[in-house]
């Protein structure tokens, strides 16, 4: 075979996987442009590799992908790490077509609005196995672990998911929490100006993601109640509900029973401090 038809084989071959390898990039770095970068790099080194001797090429590229969205996961990532010993097991849902498709459902847009809930490497080791079904054996290849040590981030991904391993002292904050979200949800609602002003910080800022258009930043109370207003009384179609991202609360919204964007608040004690809108779709 000549170079000029082996590199058009291994083109049709890398083909035939681009939209999985996309979609596992997908998962892991939320966002379908740095996906495409990912799949390109992968294509990239794939022409630069003698990969003759290789029996699972589908295997290869998703190992290939999995360690370029590790690495960009990592430059992104600004929070220490804590020992895997600080959280107990969790396990896995049980295998099965069904439960796939419920964590999959989950993953293509709530690890989205999770990427400074999660360390790169679980969040790595939680959408391979939990989500694609790799053996542990092969996800510790990836993020340079040990089987045990790749099993042990996974579970520490589910459990930070979830919202669990808090103490008391936590559990009431996240009461606290909730309290201040119902609140500016139930204001909001009723178009009350005094009680959404009540709820926010003075200096509240909101980022707001308006796709192409970029990020725009409103900041003050009285600024972001007025916002708040409008949307909710041009929402009336919308869904909403709170929804548990872990380290803080979130409002997702919800259209035709199809996620359309989702809030994320902070607060501090009784007052809401940042809020940031971020589209799903």
């Amino acid at each position: 075979m000549t170079g000029s038809a082996a590199g058009e084989g291994l083109a049709v071959q890398f083909d035939r996987h681009r939209a999985y390898l996309a979609t596992v990039a997908y998962r892991m770095l939320g966002s379908h442009a740095d996906a495409e970068d990912a799949v390109q790099e992968a294509w990239l080194r794939l022409a630069r590799t003698d990969v003759s001797d290789v029996e699972d090429l589908r295997a290869w590229l998703t190992r290939v992908v999995s360690r370029i969205s590790l690495d960009q996961l990592r430059a992104r990532s600004r929070r220490p790490e804590d020992p895997l010993e600080a959280l107990p097991d969790v396990e896995a849902p049980a295998p099965g077509p069904a439960s796939r498709a419920e964590t999959a459902e989950r993953v293509s847009y709530a690890l989205m609005i999770v990427l400074d809930q999660l360390e790169p490497d679980e969040r790595l080791a939680y959408v391979l196995h939990d989500v694609f079904g790799l053996p542990f054996r092969e996800v510790a290849g990836v993020v340079d672990r040990t089987p045990a040590a790749a099993r042990k981030l996974a579970s520490r991904a589910r459990e930070r998911l979830r919202g669990g391993g808090r103490t008391s002292r936590g559990d009431a904050t996240r009461r606290q929490q909730r309290a201040v979200v119902d609140a500016f949800l139930e204001a909001a609602g009723a178009g009350n100006l005094e009680a959404l002003i009540g709820v926010l910080h003075p200096e509240v800022e909101f980022r707001i993601d308006e796709g192409p258009s970029g990020i725009r930043i409103v900041r003050g109370a009285p600024q972001v109640a007025n916002g708040a207003t409008r949307f909710r009384q041009g929402a009336t179609r919308y869904a909403f509900e709170v929804v548990d991202l872990g380290d803080q609360l979130g409002v997702l919204s919800s259209q035709n029973g199809e996620p359309s964007s989702l809030l994320l608040i902070t607060s501090e004690g009784d007052r809401i401090v940042a809020m940031e809108a971020r589209l799903l779709r």
